[in-house]
């Protein structure tokens, strides 16, 4: 008696069974970031440092205000759109 060997097929769905997550990507930013913005990521990524010896460092030598505006400025320079932004 001979067994059946089952192939292992990859699971194929169509375009209208896949989650939004995987097909919908969100067009890519065009615009730098707003003064919004720019206030929740710097809060994220402190809440994410502030137990760093660098944090730590920088706040011990500039004062927690200057090292805010520090990491602020760092944030812009990161930002691809940087150099779209408007001058007055």
């Amino acid at each position: 008696m001979k067994k059946n060997k089952s192939k292992k097929t990859a699971l194929e769905l169509s375009d209208n069974e896949l989650p939004s997550w995987m097909k919908d990507d969100p067009p890519d930013r065009s615009t730098p970031y707003t003064e919004e913005e720019l206030d929740v990521l710097v809060e994220g990524t402190i809440k994410g440092i502030d137990d760093t010896a660098a944090w730590k460092d920088l706040v011990r030598e500039v004062g927690k205000d200057k090292a805010r505006r520090v990491l602020r400025s760092r944030l812009i320079m990161m930002d691809e759109n940087a150099n779209r932004l408007t001058r007055h």
